[in-house]
């Protein structure tokens, strides 16, 4: 009876105003639908900001006494890294590595990180503490457009970090030997519709800069947001450049290691 009721109600709401039954009804799917939608990645970006993006490396794949690929290929970026001995998986530390890249003399498609190619410019840095204490890491390569250059003027003498409306700098370990690499590549251009091949060289400094337990504090309570960055180098030049808000947000968790930053003492 009731159900009998309510076909004959809608049956003259329609009869009334065709049109009018039928928008209202329409919207009334379009709006349940579209919160559902807005509801779905809603729901997804609250569960993502709570996950921490984290994955573990041997140690030996950190080692960077041979020098190290072009961007750093098959390295994690802005991600928690676990540090584990290779041969027991031990834990030995924690760190996040950062990456920025300039291509200037490319002129349309920009891809400094692709490989080596006249102009184009790498910074890789990594940031952590481990058993034996606190760390940040600059490795610089560079492929000059001259395909000439001074491993010793590619070496930074200084960082300097802008966090939070103070200007931290940190200089070079005095307990490490700055490392320096050179090799060789070939790039084509194209003339005259020919591709021809060029070789030429690029450079790799690899600098160990010194941190203690104010640094590291610093460093872990800092805004998660991007911030700038400035390289000084032996003959004066420096170089501004960012640091992603994913490296800057780990380093919380980075420094949190060993925060005091120093070796266990020996019995």
């Amino acid at each position: 009876m009731v159900l009998a009721v309510r076909q004959m109600l809608v049956l003259v709401e329609f009869a009334k105003s065709p049109s009018v039954y039928i928008l209202s009804k329409m919207r009334k799917f379009l709006t349940s639908s579209l919160f559902t939608v807005l509801l779905i990645p809603a729901f997804f970006n609250f569960y993502d900001g709570r996950a921490i993006a984290q994955t573990t490396i041997d140690e030996d794949k950190l080692n960077t006494v041979d020098g190290m690929p072009w961007a750093a290929k098959g390295l994690p970026f802005s991600k928690l890294v676990n540090i584990q001995d290779t041969l027991v998986n031990s834990a030995l530390g924690k760190a996040v590595i950062d990456i920025h890249g300039e291509d200037p003399l490319s002129s349309l498609i920009k891809s400094p990180f692709s490989g080596p190619r006249p102009g184009r410019f790498i910074i890789v840095s990594l940031w952590g503490s481990k058993i034996e204490g606190c760390f940040a890491q600059i490795v610089v390569q560079s492929a000059p457009a001259s395909g000439e250059a001074k491993l010793e003027e590619l070496a930074p003498k200084t960082i300097e970090l802008g966090i939070d409306g103070q200007v931290l700098q940190l200089t070079p370990s005095p307990n490490s030997k700055v490392k320096g690499f050179s090799g060789k590549y070939t790039y084509t251009e194209y003339e005259n519709n020919t591709e021809i091949p060029h070789d030429s060289t690029w450079y790799m400094t690899d600098t160990l800069f010194a941190i203690n337990a104010n640094a590291a504090n610093i460093l872990r309570k800092a805004t998660p947001k991007e911030i700038r960055a400035r390289l000084t180098f032996a003959n004066g030049y420096t170089k501004v450049f960012p640091i992603g808000k994913g490296t800057v947000k780990q380093w919380q968790e980075a420094y949190s290691f060993n925060s005091a930053c120093s070796a266990p003492s020996q019995p």
